[in-house]
């Protein structure tokens, strides 16, 4: 059985990688410049992104996804961000620059082009590692290997082994971790991917997302070994998971977090906390966490001066907002003509797919703006208007004998639009191949369902079920399988009635949940038909029978406190 963790992966040919493929120790550090401790023994700058969620060309000024190298007024995007780094390396050329997973998925770029449009660019952008993502295992193992073995950038993923080891060239650029070189500092980069990744996406048989602890006391003893005593974590593990390592591993600086999409920030109000959040190792040294929102609309940049033994004594940082007004403030040069080229070259056949109306969405004040609002992570906490008509659509089109349908949060990726909507507006919205499936559900298995969606509320957590045909309530406070205050389904005559324990319904889901995706295992016995349609074609198929459509928040959902 081979893993990534084996022996003959020696920090000897590790470092000599590092020394031959990636960018060497550079000058120093400029006096007065923003990263500059006159005390410090070392000082280093890292970047970071995740999450990207193939927004290549960032955001539009209304928040849509812009299919574009750049839309005008906009933010984010690779060309934007391209720019970001190569002014801070003007300054800092030592720089690192790291991508902490989920590239794949949440766009029709990702949609239309798959892994094609990620392996033109990954390389151009100058990262020094990368860990993946659950999502970039969404079209199944084989599609991620393809895709990093056409990267030059090496790819770090400590708790990822396959059984066998495939027969791919992919595996040798694989690596638990690596070593760089800055200044005459060795400094060692894990990555860690969450152990959940088979119930968050479909990686399928022969992969195994092993224990993160385990796998980072590993890689962090075979390096302080080594004499390396700066250790930086790219995981794809979430914010929390984050904050609980950094507390349990000795050994650790930094944590480059991705998975929750949280903004850290000391600037800005929506932040989860501030930036860095600072934990202690069971020894007492610092641990410095960052994280960079999603979407590619930020780029994150701590500095920090380490005393002689590779321990923080000195940090400060803020992501950098990739606007206008962000990159003037970095003295940005202008955007690198043919990344434009290369972008907007993949743009054009989305664009054509995004042309014709199929329906219309009447909401107040929204024409042309997405229905949720900060984003569709508005899904995974509370009833959402996206959510509401993904869910009608599901109960409404696949099964006439339907009475309930159920749709987890993580499945809506983008918003609707209010007003116009197009096909790719609904490849957006719902961009996986699932099947539409249905069951006769007991009432029993419903209610634990409906616990299991709110079991880790708070938390961005994509199992969180938006629903048709059934309204509930719940407070997060209660205790674990007694959160569902409220269940109700309507009568034949349209009242609403308790949720009957003993009783049967024809429940829609798709198969992800079905094959108890997301945790929901008590789905997974239950016999099931499947629809033939996928769940987007269910969603376009009601747009067009239905428009315009009213869109409203209904009381489906309630948060009690």
């Amino acid at each position: 059985m081979h893993t990534n963790t084996s022996a003959n992966r020696s920090l000897r040919c590790i470092a000599l990688f590092a020394m031959l493929v990636l960018a060497p120790a550079c000058s120093q550090v400029k006096p007065g410049t923003s990263a500059d401790f006159p005390s410090a023994d070392f000082t280093l700058t890292v970047l970071h992104t995740n999450d990207t969620h193939s927004s290549f060309g960032g955001v539009t000024d209304k928040g849509l996804t812009c299919y574009a190298a750049m839309c005008e007024g906009g933010r984010g995007g690779y060309v934007r961000l391209d720019q970001a780094v190569r002014a801070i390396r003007k300054e800092r050329p030592e720089a690192l620059f790291l991508e902490a997973g989920d590239i794949f998925q949440g766009t029709l770029f990702w949609t239309m082009h798959k892994e094609r449009m990620p392996m033109a660019l990954m390389d151009r952008m100058g990262y020094q590692a990368m860990a993946p993502g659950n999502h970039e295992f969404d079209a199944g193992w084989p599609t991620w290997l393809r895709f990093v073995d056409a990267l030059k950038t090496p790819v770090v993923a400590a708790n990822v082994s396959f059984d066998p080891r495939p027969d791919s060239p992919a595996m040798d650029k694989i690596f638990p971790y690596i070593i760089l070189e800055r200044k005459g500092r060795k400094i060692g980069v894990v990555g860690l991917i969450t152990e959940s990744t088979p119930a968050r996406s479909s990686p399928g048989s022969g992969v195994s997302f092993n224990n993160a602890r385990k796998a980072l006391e590993g890689a962090v003893a075979e390096l302080t070994a080594g004499n390396v005593n700066i250790i930086i974590v790219l995981t794809h593990l979430g914010l929390e998971e984050d904050r609980l390592l950094a507390r349990a591993v000795d050994g650790v600086d930094i944590v480059v977090g991705g998975h929750s999409h949280s903004l850290l920030s000391n600037v800005r109000g929506r932040a989860e906390g501030p930036y860095p959040i600072v934990e202690k190792t069971p020894n007492g040294d610092p641990v410095l966490i960052v994280a960079a929102s999603t979407a590619c609309i930020y780029l994150g940049r701590l500095d920090v001066g380490f005393d002689g033994n590779g321990v923080a004594r000195e940090w400060r940082g803020e992501p950098i907002l990739l606007d206008q007004a962000g990159l003037a403030s970095l003295g940005a040069p202008k955007p690198d003509a043919a990344l434009v080229g290369l972008i907007d070259g993949f743009a054009v056949p989305v664009l054509e797919m995004m042309d014709a109306t199929i329906g219309v969405i009447n909401a107040a004040g929204r024409d042309g703006m997405p229905l949720e609002e900060p984003n569709v992570m508005e899904c995974r906490r509370a009833e959402c208007l996206s959510g509401n008509i993904a869910a009608d659509a599901l109960r409404v089109v696949p099964f006439k004998e339907a009475h309930i349908a159920l749709v987890n949060g993580g499945a809506l990726r983008t918003s609707l639009p209010g007003g116009r909507v197009t096909p790719g507006n609904v490849l957006g919205t719902l961009p996986f191949q699932n099947t539409p499936m249905i069951t006769r559900m007991p009432g029993a298995v419903l209610l634990q369902a409906l616990e299991h969606g709110i079991a880790r509320y708070g938390e961005g957590e994509g199992g969180f079920l938006q629903v048709s045909g059934l309204r509930y309530a719940f407070n997060p406070s209660n205790k674990p399988g007694q959160r569902i205050t409220r269940a109700e389904t309507p009568d034949k005559h349209g009242h609403w009635r308790p949720l009957d324990k003993k009783a049967l319904y024809r429940v829609v889901t798709v198969d992800f949940l079905a094959r108890g995706g997301d945790g929901f295992s008590m789905l997974a016995p239950l016999s099931w038909e499947e629809g033939d349609k996928l769940a987007n074609d269910a969603l376009r198929v009601y747009l067009e029978r239905y428009s315009p459509l009213e869109a409203g928040l209904q009381g489906r959902i309630a948060v009690q406190r």
